[in-house]
């Protein structure tokens, strides 16, 4: 028997929740009230969360034999599972209430064949859910609109949304490397002042969401970055210009920039596809 009643243990662990294709969809819209800003209480991945401790809690008290606590833990699986079906009415072809059922079943008889064979059955019909809408949901709710967020533009002294802001970044330092390529050294100055400027500005941004810790994090990951601001505001206030040291400051920012944008700049992409 225990021999048996360890192989649960492997069977669901192999249950993973992953796929080697990704099929990204908008949400829908009922779903959007279990989180913010029209709830705080997180309702639905609450009970995803309740329905997956549950799921381990059977097998942990069945490889313990205590048989008791693992039929208590299959009721509330299948009770959570079932209030969980009735949630999104758009995903009720995700739920099949049966399996929740089946498991319970096998689980109050103590047949560990049963059991093992329905805790598959239930781990696949989840797994189909979760490949195909895990994704796109963490993106749409767990992760911060940057559209929401305003910053200063130091050089013209106006509020942008953070996209708009980000071009105009993006311009100045395209300009300094244009202007410096040129040989047009007047404009190329003017460019460099104006990317510095809104480049150092980007700190307010991230105080907007990060909480202390986070900042400090930031602050220091963002340290070779603010150094190579300093070159290249030294560089430019030189008589001669050196493009070298410039195009080499640039290239080290830029290396930091794709440290936030590799986190940031595909989930708000996919939001704002979905959004328009």
């Amino acid at each position: 028997m225990k021999g048996k009643v360890a192989l649960i243990s492997i069977l669901l662990a192999g249950i993973s929740f992953s796929a080697d294709k990704l099929i990204i969809k908008k949400p829908p819209e009922s779903l959007s009230k279990y989180y913010p800003p029209k709830s705080k209480k997180f309702e639905f991945v609450s009970n995803m969360h309740k329905m997956s401790l549950a799921f381990y809690a059977v097998n942990l008290n069945i490889n313990a034999e205590n048989w008791e606590k693992a039929k208590e833990w299959a009721r509330n699986l299948e009770k959570t599972y079932k209030e969980t079906a009735k949630m999104v009415p758009e995903w009720k072809k995700y739920f099949k209430p049966e399996l929740a059922e089946n498991f319970r079943k096998a689980v109050e008889s103590q047949n560990v064949d049963e059991i093992i064979k329905t805790s598959k059955e239930l781990g696949r019909n989840c797994q189909k859910c979760h490949q195909d809408n895990m994704a796109i949901v963490k993106i749409m709710y767990r992760f911060p609109s940057f559209e929401k967020i305003k910053i200063e533009d130091p050089i013209e002294f106006t509020e942008l949304e953070t996209g708009k802001y980000m071009r105009k970044l993006s311009n100045s330092m395209k300009a300094l490397r244009i202007f410096l390529l040129q040989g047009d050294t007047e404009n190329a100055r003017q460019a460099g002042e104006e990317f510095i400027e809104r480049a150092r500005q980007l700190k307010t941004m991230c105080t907007k969401c990060h909480t202390e810790e986070e900042k400090e994090v930031i602050k220091a990951s963002m340290k070779k970055s603010s150094e190579a601001l300093d070159v290249i505001a030294e560089a430019i206030s030189a008589e001669n210009i050196d493009k070298n040291k410039i195009f080499n400051s640039l290239n080290t920012i830029g290396m930091s920039c794709s440290k936030c944008h590799n986190v940031h700049e595909i989930p708000a992409l996919i939001q704002e596809a979905f959004e328009e």
